[in-house]
């Protein structure tokens, strides 16, 4: 017969004296229904006197006493891989995998840490818990990170007492949904199993043990969709940063037992690309007194590559390429090269010719300021030869043109880029470009350039229009030199087609570098704040108060 003894905190007085008996001894395996039953065959007591009520309130400071009798649960060493950081004759730091249970449980079958740690170190066998020899402290089966390992009951007892005794720091990574309103802070919020599921833990204030929870942001993702926290915990309550996070509205990525998408992030995404397979959290710094001297031991790991991938992934914008240059430079020739290799496209020449017919935008803002001078019958499409006529007739009448029509088109090309926002690339042609005042530095701006007297042969030969209209129309815009000079790449389209086409691949592996080296500078900087911070956390962190 095995008996364990707990005393009653103030924080629990109140509380059923089988959910009191359930919360201490869940690691040994029982289930709420045997504590219950355990209790009604008197095998608990409370200050010496035998209990059977499971409803029984128990009150602060009693001494509760539960005998249970314990199964023979002989641990088998098996071989397996461990990742050892440190180790000495007291002790053995691990840096854990995700997806593997630290000790065996009723519900776990497949093998643990305790199995490997047994064939590898055989003195743990020693032990006097055999159940959990050298285990001082545990991490979720899919947290990954640093954890602690007693080799003799002397350094076990001494370790034990310094996670109660809360002298032992412990901190870690996590990327959650959103971005919290204040960047630092700290959750303290009291928590105990939940009534309604077995693996779940809850906020509680009327039942729960304390909880407290410190968080600092060290990186948000684009459109706050995501961040990086590094965490202290002051309490060890199982599940405490998850049931935490959540509990404030901003989840684990990839923590299917408590979290559901937020607004704007979709987990269903990184799942089905693969990404990750477990909640991202992850244990990165340690501290703690050595058991042999008292001195203060830190150490501090970096999580496996799917946070990275995973921030990539979340990271990764479409790469915005807009296209322009003066009237005849071959901007459409380019534009139809990218377009024929899968790349979107969007034609701002074919948008304005989409707002004009009858509905749309553009033809109820013509209809408003010119009657019916361009629309020849109710609900025709815009008139574009008597447009054209009157643009070139009247300057005044392009400018105001373009005042009512470039607000619809900066419009529909925000559309497109949001519509395309998973795509490596996406092209823009929009000859005035700079003209509209739609310049952005998100986006990599092309100019093609033509020399001046090849666009007039080129336009007026192809568009049937005289060179006098030409240079009306051209004189409308910028200068070809201002333009290619605010550009931030240029495409020559002085020759032929074939020309053309190799400056237009060309063009196509300068992209694709850009792309790639936007990759590596999000990969590096997100893997310094990391590293940066587990070796010097924050000030904030670091004050125990």
């Amino acid at each position: 017969m095995n008996s364990y003894s707990f005393v009653a905190g103030a924080d629990q007085a109140g509380q059923r004296l089988d959910r009191f008996v359930y919360e201490h001894i869940f690691s040994a395996g029982l289930t709420r229904s045997t504590v219950q039953n355990l209790i009604r065959q008197g095998l608990v007591e409370v200050d010496g006197l035998p209990v059977s009520k499971p409803s029984h309130k128990i009150a602060a400071g009693k001494n509760v006493i539960i005998h249970y009798e314990k199964q023979d649960k002989t641990l088998t060493p098996l071989k397996g891989h461990l990742s050892i950081v440190y180790e000495d004759e007291s002790l053995v730091l691990l840096n854990k995998r995700s997806g593997i249970s630290v000790h065996p449980a009723p519900s776990e079958n497949d093998p643990t840490i305790v199995h490997y740690l047994l064939e590898k170190y055989p003195c743990l066998q020693n032990l006097s818990d055999n159940e959990r020899p050298g285990i001082v402290h545990r991490l979720d089966k899919d947290t990954s990170g640093l954890m602690l390992v007693a080799l003799n009951d002397a350094a076990r007892q001494y370790l034990s007492n310094a996670f109660h005794d809360r002298i032992v720091g412990k901190w870690y990574l996590v990327m959650v949904q959103g971005c919290l309103e204040n960047p630092t802070g700290e959750i303290n919020k009291p928590m105990c199993r939940d009534p309604k599921s077995k693996t779940k833990m809850a906020v509680s204030s009327r039942q729960g043990r304390q909880a407290r929870t410190r968080y600092y942001t060290l990186y948000r993702g684009k459109g706050l969709q995501w961040s990086l926290l590094l965490i202290r915990i002051f309490t060890g309550r199982t599940h405490q940063i998850r049931v935490h996070l959540a509990h404030v509205g901003h989840p684990v990525i990839g923590d299917l037992l408590y979290s559901a998408s937020k607004p704007g992030f979709s987990q269903t995404r990184i799942f089905k690309d693969k990404l990750v397979k477990r909640q991202l959290l992850h244990s990165g710094r340690i501290d703690f007194p050595h058991p042999s001297d008292e001195s203060r031991k830190v150490f501090c790991q970096l999580p496996s590559k799917d946070f990275t991938r995973v921030c990539l992934n979340l990271e990764s914008r479409v790469q915005k390429v807009v296209l322009t240059g003066s009237l005849g430079s071959g901007k459409s020739s380019v534009s139809a090269l990218f377009n024929k290799h899968g790349v979107p496209v969007f034609s701002a020449d074919e948008c304005v010719a989409e707002l004009y017919e009858p509905g749309q935008d553009g033809w109820h803002l013509i209809q408003q300021r010119f009657g019916s001078r361009f629309i020849d019958y109710p609900h025709g499409p815009v008139n574009k030869k008597k447009l054209s006529k009157a643009i070139l007739n009247d300057r005044f009448m392009l400018d105001e043109l373009n005042h009512l029509i470039h607000p619809l088109v900066k419009h529909k090309l925000d559309e497109f880029w949001q519509n395309h926002k998973d795509c490596r690339m996406a092209l823009a042609e929009v000859p005035l470009f700079f003209e509209a005042g739609m310049d952005d530095p998100s986006i990599i701006t092309v100019g093609v350039f033509c020399p001046d007297e090849t666009r007039l042969q080129r336009v007026c030969s192809v568009r049937k229009i005289t060179a006098e209209n030409f240079l009306f129309l051209n004189k409308a815009q910028w200068p070809q030199l201002r333009k290619i000079k605010s550009c931030q790449l240029v495409i020559d389209n002085s020759l032929d087609k074939q020309s053309l086409i190799c400056k237009a691949k060309a063009l196509t592996r300068v992209l694709q570098y850009l792309r790639r080296h936007n990759i590596i500078k999000i990969k590096h900087s997100f893997e310094y704040v990391m590293k940066a911070n587990l070796r010097n956390p924050p000030e904030y962190l670091n004050d125990p108060t």
